[in-house]
């Protein structure tokens, strides 16, 4: 699994966490995760509907593949959205499914930081570390 870009988008549909492996590509990787967001409206996922006593999975899977890429996603009872662009098309569902299980663990443990704001960017360097070990691994 070759992962080229993550990012958290808060309840707004606003950037707190873009991570892209290529600098240069950055603008297009941002283009693709404001296009997946477009996914989540138009298909009214969210996890916040009142009246709705089934459960909802948390990891959305793959919304749609783009160019050589495939975009996954993955929506927090707290309408976080989580967002991994990959660059390979032999991954498994089940496999970035995991990934994204320890994006939304990793994203938890920033957030509940006491000098976080809640709705603002993470620059947790532990938090982009975690992300950058996992993604080795």
């Amino acid at each position: 699994m070759h992962i080229v870009s993550l990012a958290v988008v808060g309840k707004k549909n606003n950037p707190l966490y873009i991570y892209c492996e290529n600098p240069k590509k950055k603008e297009n990787f941002e283009y693709i995760i404001h296009t997946s967001l477009d996914f989540f409206e138009e298909n009214k996922i969210t996890n916040n509907e009142k009246n709705s006593n089934e459960e909802k999975p948390l990891y959305v899977g793959l919304l749609f593949p783009v160019e050589s890429y495939r975009v996954y996603g993955y929506l927090t009872l707290t309408n976080y959205k989580l967002i991994c662009i990959i660059d390979d098309t032999t991954s498994k569902n089940e496999e970035v499914g995991f990934f994204m299980v320890d994006f939304h663990k990793f994203l938890c443990e920033a957030i509940c930081n006491p000098f976080y704001i809640t709705g603002s960017p993470i620059n947790s360097q532990i938090f982009h570390k975690k992300i950058i070990q996992r993604i080795k691994k």
